[in-house]
């Protein structure tokens, strides 16, 4: 008994504090940061049909990924293999949607993460023995609060199909949706306490990946959060994502932090086109529509250009073909001439044989 309520204690406090194990490349709470490249747009990226990651958009932090006709995979093919990829923009508040198929086996952990620079935290995790489960998250300037972790049931197995995992996060709620339903909800209220309002409230990234959690060499109380230790030779196991959709609320080109608060209010939205948005929205156009928003010296120089290259590819032509009739008529004479020469010879033989009494063989 004494050792079940000691896992059980082990294992409510790793389902709190699993996540909030991440760092920051500047800590706004400390010190001045540069500002943050917004999204500031809606924009869906269809895994499935691209066969490298979109680079304008996304890094990849850690490993490599794998990619197949159906979705970009995350795989541990070996020991603390942990592939994970994050966004090159961030969103102030918005809407974030994950169409997912959790990796199975025991001690692995499939996530999909919102994280700002002072370590706002909301997030999603599937560990890999509980295909009939998903777990919710969130944290505050890195901080773990109580039962911030959630278990929620599924429908069907989380690893054997895709599922559309939604996160709608604004200035009063967080929410939690699975295939259309509706899992839990996390206002600016239940986030605050005595000591504070935890509730993620800055500019985050998009981070998702699969990692070991159940790897001898992690902490007792993690490794039987993750479902125990992980078997590395009954590998590999594979997360995959086919589709993410990403709505950020806000608009603008940047988001700079004014103050070391880690309040919503003192972030300033800067003014000006995104970079992202701009890269991601570029219009590809048709050589057609190319032409037509050329300038007319422009049309011009390429039209006497491809003139010129035309005008010599004829005369070339022309060349050529007049060099080689030449050739062939002269080859034509000689061949003929000595048809001639052949002919007159034999008729002078036939000659010469019919004088001295032998007949023509016809």
């Amino acid at each position: 008994m004494v050792r079940s309520a000691m896992i059980a204690a082990l294992v409510a406090a790793f389902v709190s504090t699993v996540s909030a194990q991440t760092s920051t490349e500047c800590q706004p709470l400390n010190e001045t940061c540069s500002p943050d490249p917004a999204l500031s747009t809606t924009h869906t990226w269809n895994l499935s049909s691209s066969s490298q990651l979109d680079t304008t958009a996304w890094s990849i932090t850690n490993g490599v990924m794998n990619y197949t006709e159906d979705a970009l995979g995350f795989t541990i093919n070996k020991k603390m293999d942990s592939p994970t990829i994050r966004s090159n923009f961030y969103i102030f508040w918005g809407r974030m949607e994950y169409h997912v198929r959790a990796a199975p086996g025991h001690g692995v952990i499939s996530s999909v993460v919102l994280e700002s620079d002072d370590l706002d935290e909301v997030d999603w995790e599937w560990v890999g023995s509980e295909g009939m489960h998903v777990q919710s998250n969130w944290f505050g300037k890195g901080q773990t609060i109580a039962n911030t972790g959630v278990t929620h049931n599924l429908t069907s197995n989380a690893t054997l199909d895709f599922h559309n995992y939604t996160t709608w996060w604004d200035s009063d709620k967080l929410e939690w949706w699975y295939d259309g339903t509706l899992l839990r909800t996390v206002t600016y209220e239940d986030a605050t306490n005595s000591s504070g309002t935890w509730y993620p409230q800055t500019p985050v990234t998009i981070r998702m990946g699969i990692w070991p959690g159940g790897d001898p060499s992690q902490p007792e109380g993690r490794i039987i959060w993750a479902g125990g230790e992980i078997d590395y030779n009954a590998g590999p196991y594979t997360m995959y994502v086919s589709q993410i959709l990403a709505q950020d609320f806000s608009t603008g080109k940047e988001y700079n932090y004014t103050n070391h608060s880690g309040d919503w209010q003192s972030i300033a939205i800067v003014p000006g086109n995104s970079t992202i948005e701009k890269e991601l929205n570029k219009v590809h156009l048709s050589t057609a529509q190319k032409w037509d928003r050329m300038s007319e010296g422009s049309r011009i120089a390429i039209i006497v250009v491809a003139s010129a290259v035309v005008g010599t590819g004829a005369i070339v032509f022309l060349f050529c073909c007049i060099r080689q009739r030449r050739i062939g008529k002269r080859e034509w004479n000689i061949q003929n001439n000595k048809w001639v020469e052949e002919r007159t010879e034999m008729m002078n033989m036939q000659a010469e044989w019919r004088q001295k009494g032998y007949v023509e063989m016809k």
